[in-house]
């Protein structure tokens, strides 16, 4: 699939030294999104092989490295990450779009012209072990694709022709498809971007059904996120073992089993009739143990949104990873407008690592409409971003207020960013990541896929970004994650500028 993706989104679900985690919910879906923050391009990849002769580094005798003549473009996928050639965009990495690239938690877990949305292929990993040659022609697909396309002409500092001298070597010397795996992740993690990344077969599976936004899976339907204590759930799916037993969004999640819990130690999946214990916090309350029996659970990521008084609407969306996520805002947005009379609007976009371009683009045709940045490779070759007009609501001029922190990345910032300087939004809250590459998804002959931070991107006055971040008009540092919907410090400023919330 061709698309550009931001490149945050895919940190916890694939779990990358140096990457930021996923959104996940009870099952690993959502994992995925959140670890996926980037934007991510197409895929596409041509080489050929020719072998030389290397002395090895563990004996005298010579070993033959496979050394490639590649001929490779643009990924074929853009998203705050792209995949498989396709675009995405994710949350900050410089840890992994033209749409934006760090995705919620799966327990449910970045420009060449604007290429469009296609799904992505279904692989079924095979138990077979891999030959010599097939990691060889792995191994040279991933090296040269990096080569060809990768978004920073020095590879970041590294030495990728020497890389590659040294990396034939050790894939060779392993025996396992998982320790081969595993040298590949290594020799891509070298690029330091926090977007670039390489996926397995069996995990490239699992971020397929991510995509869809829908999770089924035996767990207690949950999303969640990470926190400084645990994980906070963002959502809580309908009818779930969660959902029963009163778990809400802004619960967190600080023990399981009698155990401390860390967002990266995964989802709250098991077996059909098996038993957690979570140890929880509500915001205001005293922690309480609850006790699930984990079941099939179904459920889909979807925008939060509620209306507050004096006209004023507010929508949390917690990823543009979902491919249809700016149709699902659309239709929140046309509800709030047919509800009656809206004075102001309030965009969370806290916690969200990016996903998809044509997701950004849909959700800003609502509010802004033409050129508002320019995407821009190694080679410097320009892709202008233009937004239209969405089928729903035109709210260009509506008062504005964006919620953003340190875990707002990828195409989530560049909107945050694009919506404070075209739109005249008022940004409130933390810097958001500054993590704005764009990854490109590209599939591999095994079955295993490639996120590459291919593009940058740059506001119309020609601002990047990058390791910079969407600055606030008002900054409130507070651990909002710490705090009930009522009584959250940057919620309640954004509804003071608008006029609205306590007096």
């Amino acid at each position: 699939m061709d698309k550009p993706l931001s490149a945050n989104l895919h940190k916890k679900i694939f779990p990358r030294r140096g990457t930021t985690p996923l959104i996940r919910t009870s099952t690993s879906c959502l994992v995925l999104i959140f670890l996926l923050g980037a934007c991510v391009p197409n895929y596409r990849n041509s080489s050929a092989d020719v072998a030389t002769t290397t002395p090895s580094t563990e004996a005298n005798t010579p070993k033959t490295i496979y050394l490639p003549q590649v001929s490779v473009g643009p990924s074929s996928a853009a998203t705050d990450f792209p995949i498989t050639t396709q675009v995405v965009a994710l949350a900050p990495t410089h840890t992994a779009a033209p749409e934006r690239d760090s995705i919620p938690t799966r327990t449910l877990t970045a420009i060449p012209p604007t290429p469009t949305v296609t799904p992505m292929p279904t692989y079924t990993p095979t138990p077979e072990v891999m030959s010599i040659e097939e990691r060889r022609a792995v191994f040279t697909e991933v090296w040269g694709i990096i080569q060809s396309n990768y978004l920073y002409a020095d590879f970041n500092g590294v030495d990728w022709n020497s890389v590659y001298a040294e990396y034939a070597i050790r894939i060779d010397d392993v025996n396992q498809d998982t320790e081969f795996y595993a040298e590949v992740s290594q020799m891509v993690g070298l690029l330091d971007d926090q977007h670039s990344r390489f996926l397995p077969p069996a995990e490239a599976v699992d971020e397929d059904q991510v995509v869809s936004g829908h999770d089924s899976s035996v767990g207690i339907g949950i999303v969640t996120m990470p926190a400084s204590d645990g994980a906070l759930i963002q959502l809580v799916f309908p009818d779930s073992p969660a959902a029963l037993a009163g778990l809400r969004p802004r619960d967190r999640i600080i023990a399981v089993d009698g155990e401390p819990y860390h967002y990266e130690h995964g989802n709250l999946e098991g077996p059909q009739g098996s038993t957690v214990r979570l140890n929880m916090l509500r915001p205001g309350e005293k922690p309480r143990d609850v006790v699930l029996e984990r079941k099939a659970v179904q459920g889909r990521i979807v925008p939060y949104s509620r209306s507050f008084p004096g006209g004023i609407g507010y929508v949390w969306v917690s990823t543009l990873w979902v491919n249809d996520m700016d149709e699902q805002v659309n239709g929140v947005l046309t509800e709030l407008v047919a509800a009656g009379e809206l004075n102001g609007l309030i965009l969370d976009l806290r916690g969200n690592p990016g996903g998809w371009r044509h997701v950004l683009s849909g959700v800003l045709g609502h509010f802004v409409r033409g050129q508002v940045g320019k995407f821009f490779s190694q080679n410097n070759e320009i892709q202008p971003l233009v937004v239209s007009a969405p089928a729903g609501p035109d709210l260009r001029g509506l008062p504005m207020v964006v919620v953003v922190d340190e875990g707002t990345a990828s195409y989530a910032e560049v909107m945050a960013a694009i919506l404070q300087h075209e739109a005249g939004a008022y940004v409130v809250g933390t810097p958001s990541a500054g993590n704005t590459e764009t990854i490109y998804t590209h599939a591999l002959s095994d079955g295993s896929r490639l996120w590459l931070a291919q593009e940058g991107f740059r506001l119309q006055n020609d601002v990047n970004l990058e390791g910079v971040g969407v600055q606030p008009d008002v900054v409130i540092d507070v651990n909002w994650k710490h705090y009930s919907e009522e009584d959250d410090p940057q919620l309640l400023e954004a509804l003071h500028v608008l006029g609205g919330g306590p007096k």
